[in-house]
Order: structure tokens, then sequence, then C-alpha cells
């Protein structure tokens, strides 16, 4: 199997996995990585499926901001549709992100655009994948 279409089908499902993640598998990832990914090849099919945590890989440090949030327009100040984060360290700031719908998309699109500009990881994924 070709590694440009498996490492598409990663890209593929990694999209999707961000798409439909529940805003906890979200927090989890910003505030740790630890994504992964299994992948099996039957014939010319890829089936490739988004796990959190698992051993260390190059996706594992994917989406990892340590707790601070992702700089994207919601986050550049303050707004009465989704409030004032809480500072970073705050116990209340898990709360507030989870019932911010707002946040939780623009962790998404931070997410997403990640992935896009980490092909060279997704690429180290999948060659470590076809050597094991």
């Amino acid at each position: 199997m070709d590694k440009e279409i498996i490492t598409k089908s990663l890209r593929r499902a990694l999209d999707s996995w961000i798409r439909h993640a529940s805003a906890e598998q979200l927090w989890r990832v910003l505030q740790a990585g630890g994504l992964g990914a299994t992948i099996a090849v039957e014939g010319d099919v890829v089936h490739v499926r988004i796990e959190l945590g698992g051993p260390p890989n190059p996706l594992s440090e994917l989406g990892r901001t340590d707790g601070r949030l992702p700089v994207t327009e919601a986050f550049l100040g303050e707004s009465a549709i989704w409030g004032k984060p809480p500072p970073t360290g705050d116990e209340t700031r898990e709360q507030w992100f989870l019932a911010s719908e707002l946040a939780q998309g623009h962790a998404r699109q931070y997410l997403l655009a990640e992935v896009g500009e980490k092909r060279e990881m997704l690429l180290r994924f999948v060659e470590g994948w076809m050597v094991s």
C-alpha cells in the first residue's frame, strides 16, 4: 500500500475525530495531547481509527497546549457571547471550556489547522507503522 494513500486516510480520520470529539475529549487533547491511531489495510482499503491514549507516538503531541488556549479569534479578547476564560491553572477553567460551545468550536478549528500544518508528523507516524 502506498504511504501517501495511508497518510491521506490518516488525515481524514483525524479530521473526522476532531469534528466529532466530545468536549471532554477536546479538553484532554488540549491539556496533554495523547492522540494515536490504529491502521489496518485490507487489499486496497485503508481503515484508520483515531484513539486517545496508548504508547507515545508522533501524533501524541498533536493539539497539546498545556492548558493554554489556542490562539484563535475567540480568545483574543473579552466578549459577552463567550465570556472571559478563567486564568490558566484555575480549577474552573475546565468547566468554562466544557460549557462554551464557541470555545470548543475554536479548539476544533485549532486542531484542524494543526493537522494541516503537521504533514511531516503524519508521514513519520505512517512510516513507523509501515516498518512495524
